[in-house]
């Protein structure tokens, strides 16, 4: 797995003082962090920018989480998301994971929950990821 500081993350929430508060703290932990307050503004960055985990809000201003996926999925197949939100319930839990996020995170959580979701994620899309450097037959 890349160090902290190589790891990039596209925070997606509607909601300017969390999204800011996330990036924050994130960016205190080492991580390389940028933000987007709409579905149009994730996709931009999606498509211009490589980032190894994407968190997203389920309801932003333009769209959805689910969305985010979708537009995620085309630009970094492999790259884990989160997604998180107020209105959690088996359904909405299921609905994410059946989406093809990662992980699925009731708000409001904590920084112990959010960073367990985070390494989890990354350790995992690294074990996924085969290693370049080995190759068959040498």
């Amino acid at each position: 797995m890349a160090t902290k500081d190589a790891v990039r993350i596209l925070v997606v929430e509607d909601d300017a003082i969390f999204r800011d508060t996330v990036r924050e703290i994130l960016k205190d932990l080492g991580y390389k962090v940028r933000g987007a307050r709409s579905l149009s503004k994730a996709t931009k960055r999606l498509t211009r920018h490589h980032f190894d985990l994407v968190l997203s809000d389920l309801e932003i201003g333009d769209g959805t989480g689910f969305e985010v996926v979708q537009i995620a999925r085309q630009t970094r197949p492999d790259a884990p998301i989160i997604l998180m939100s107020a209105n959690a319930s088996d359904e909405t839990t299921q609905a994410a994971m059946e989406s093809g996020a990662a992980r699925f995170l009731p708000k409001p959580f904590n920084l112990k929950e959010l960073m367990a979701s985070i390494e989890d994620c990354l350790s995992r899309a690294a074990q996924d990821t085969p290693n370049e450097d080995i190759k068959p037959g040498k």
